[in-house]
């Protein structure tokens, strides 16, 4: 007969299932009101009432013979014995006098969240915490007491009210919330100031951190337990998922949506937001102790450096932008994530800082390039002696920290990327098979921004230097051999002299000089841009400008790409998107031979747009004449003038000054006119000493490498 009954049961509850009735479903979701402990126990020795020892089948249905409330004996928890699934029900709980919370390891602990919670959800009859005083700070008046103010709520009388001691308590379900008879003969009752549970544990940022008890969407809808799969199935178990504390039904925001969440008790309604009250500003700053520049801890979530390009040099999408890709991480929405401009970030908690790409065809990429923090630390940058050529270890990451491409990529491949020696080329090491003089370096990933660079390593300390015999008797190379910033005190460049100096601007306005030295080549000053990977988009060069209020009739020409110089050059080349339209007044200046030297003495010109102290034309192209400073000389004033630097000038009031970076410095023989350095700002404008540029002939292999491995389309 008792098979039958069950089985007739089993017939219902399919029934009602279909039907949608719920009633069934509230069999199985008995513990929503429990606060689950692993391993854990409660114990007393010297409470009044024993625990009641059940056969319970399951932790449902410990529950539901807890919910039941006997005469003299309220349930508050239960302790539920795994292996022999007896039901341990408990008339106190962890706050009662003489209770001790053991570990064991046969146990799950169940206590009803009520009794250990000081929040309420809504104004219910639900509190069953400990606070016995009034908003005013009016002690309360024993439930059992009479003595000062009157009443009928006898405990007897209302015994699923636990109306225990002078503990806060709602038995006629006041709007107000809990609420006590006072111990004050002139304040009958009042409201005890009992916390929503919303209010209780503010939230700071999204909330990712927050820890509160909330249980109940911000529609009022109950949370569903995080370790249950019903109503709704979903991927966040707690034993999966522990530094979540996903504890279970409480609010929380696992997975970085704009604030705590939980799945809902309604079918219909898979999950929606909490309320929960957000943290005053004041409370919720940070001390910034775990935010890092250069490198990444952990996932990376304070992460709050510059890279802005992916591992294979594609540009970041902006995370203010839509475009190409559409997304919901808004900077405004993230506030404490930094989601500035374009840079790697982790606000979602993934496993390393991440950018949306600019490329239509990928949307997401992980910025694996930056270095970990602890990598860091203890990492040993390799060294290299002489030029590198010999090198052999297993370095395979370039000074950006983009990895490096294979070698057989290139090797035999017939176009202009081949290498000259083919020696110690291994997998994707760095090497230096063309001897170069700055050491090291390696191809890149395909349909990189960056075709090659250097490698990150240093020279060796200890590495002997080459002697230097020949030196002084070697004669000095002329630079005219193979020829086949504003300026304070100069005249304005008229004709064609000087048509060769472009314009680099930032969102239309001038920022720097620079040299044409090829149709689609610029040659400038570093620091004229934010790194080594800008944003290009802000950027573009003009040509042929003899005035910056003529900007508006000349085009303006975008930048492919962006190559910087060797390290400790102070140099970058610009690729143009389209060659510079020759036409129009524009051309190209000759570089100077390798290793040339120019004498001392010998007048040269620097141009520029930079700053004239009232000497000359404002925004007109400007040109001074500059005499050649001895090398010596010019390293003893300097400090930093070696073989990669030349001084010219040093006559007060005329020199270069702000805006003149990255123009060219000219020496002409006959009517042969050569680029020999590239102006950096050192000093303070036109002052008496030399002005400082970079020699441009110690670096020209540099330049027609670069030329060599980005080649122009006509030459492809």
């Amino acid at each position: 007969m008792r098979t039958n009954v069950w089985i007739y049961q089993a017939v219902v509850c399919a029934v009602l299932t279909i039907l949608d009735t719920g009633f069934c479903r509230r069999r199985h979701h008995s513990l929503q009101k429990y606060e689950k402990t692993e391993n854990h126990m409660l114990v007393c020795a010297d409470c009044p009432q024993s625990p009641l020892e059940r056969n319970g089948r399951s932790q449902e249905h410990c529950a539901r013979k807890c919910k039941k409330v006997k005469k003299n004996f309220n349930c508050r928890a239960f302790n539920f014995h795994r292996h022999n699934r007896k039901c341990h029900l408990l008339p106190f709980d962890r706050f009662t006098h003489g209770v001790q919370k053991q570990a064991n390891v046969n146990f799950t602990l169940y206590e009803k969240k009520d009794y250990i919670r000081e929040c309420i959800v809504g104004t219910k009859d639900n509190y069953r915490g400990r606070r016995s005083w009034t908003k005013s700070n009016i002690t309360c008046q024993a439930w059992s007491d009479n003595n000062i103010n009157e009443h009928t709520f006898y405990p007897d009388r209302y015994p699923t009210q636990d109306l225990r001691e002078n503990f806060c308590r709602n038995p006629n379900n006041d709007p107000g919330g809990p609420w006590c008879y006072t111990t004050d003969p002139n304040v009958r009752a009042e409201e005890c100031g009992i916390p929503q549970c919303s209010e209780e544990v503010c939230m700071t940022c999204n909330g990712e951190d927050y820890r509160g008890k909330m249980d109940h969407t911000e529609s009022g809808k109950e949370c569903q337990r995080w370790d249950s799969p019903r109503p709704h199935k979903h991927r966040f178990q707690p034993k999966k998922y522990r530094h979540k504390d996903l504890k279970d039904n409480y609010c929380r925001n696992p997975d970085n949506r704009l604030r705590p969440w939980c799945y809902t008790m309604d079918p219909k309604t898979p999950w929606e937001y909490c309320n929960i009250t957000v943290c005053d500003s004041h409370s919720s700053e940070d001390t910034d102790v775990n935010v890092t520049t250069s490198c990444v801890q952990g996932k990376g979530t304070d992460y709050r450096g510059t890279m802005n390009v992916t591992p294979e040099g594609v540009t970041c999408q902006r995370w203010d932008s839509q475009l190409p890709h559409n997304h919901s991480f808004l900077p405004q929405n993230f506030k404490c994530k930094d989601l500035r401009e374009n840079y790697c970030r982790n606000p979602d908690g993934a496993e390393y800082p991440w950018c949306f790409t600019t490329d239509p065809n990928q949307r997401i990429a992980k910025c694996t390039h930056i270095p970990r923090c602890d990598a860091e630390a203890t990492q040993k940058i390799e060294c290299y002696e002489d030029n590198g050529e010999m090198y052999r270890g297993t370095l395979s990451i370039t000074r950006s920290g983009i990895p490096c491409a294979d070698w057989s990529l290139h090797i035999n491949s017939g176009d202009s990327h081949s290498t000259e020696s083919h020696v110690g080329l291994e997998e994707n090491y760095c090497r230096n098979p063309d001897r170069d003089k700055h050491g090291p370096w390696c191809y890149t990933t395909p349909n990189n921004r960056l075709a090659w660079d250097y490698c990150k390593m240093k020279h060796c300390e200890s590495a002997t230097v080459a002697p230097q015999t020949n030196t002084l008797t070697r004669p000095k190379i002329s630079c005219f051999v193979h020829i086949n910033t504003r300026i304070v005190g100069g005249h304005q460049v008229r004709g064609t002299d000087g048509s060769w100096v472009v314009s680099i601007q930032r969102e239309g306005v001038h920022l720097c000089g620079g040299s044409l030295i090829r149709e689609d080549w610029v040659l400038t000053d570093q620091q004229c841009f934010t790194s080594c990977v800008p944003d290009l988009k802000d950027y573009n060069v003009q040509v042929g400008l003899r005035h910056l209020n003529e900007s508006s009739s000349h085009p303006r020409l975008r930048i492919s790409h962006l190559i910087c110089g060797p390290e400790g050059s102070n140099l970058v080349m610009l690729k143009l998107e389209d060659p510079a339209p020759v036409s129009e007044g524009a051309s190209t200046i000759h570089l100077p031979v390798k290793e040339c030297h120019i004498p001392e003495g010998t007048n040269c010109t620097m141009y520029g747009w930079g700053e004239t102290k009232n000497t000359g034309y404002d925004e007109a192209l400007n040109a001074l004449t500059m005499p050649m400073v001895n090398n010596d000389l010019c390293s003893q004033i300097k400090g930093d003038a070696g073989e990669s630097r030349i001084c010219a000038g040093g006559k007060r009031g005329e020199g270069v000054c702000d805006k003149d970076n990255g123009g060219p410095l000219v020496c002409q023989e006959h009517e042969r006119k050569v680029i020999i350095g590239v102006s950096i700002q050192r000093t303070k404008c036109a002052s008496s000493q030399p002005a400082l540029f970079v020699n441009v002939a110690f670096y020209s292999e540099w330049i027609y490498k670069v030329f060599k491995l980005y080649p122009s389309l006509e030459r492809n």
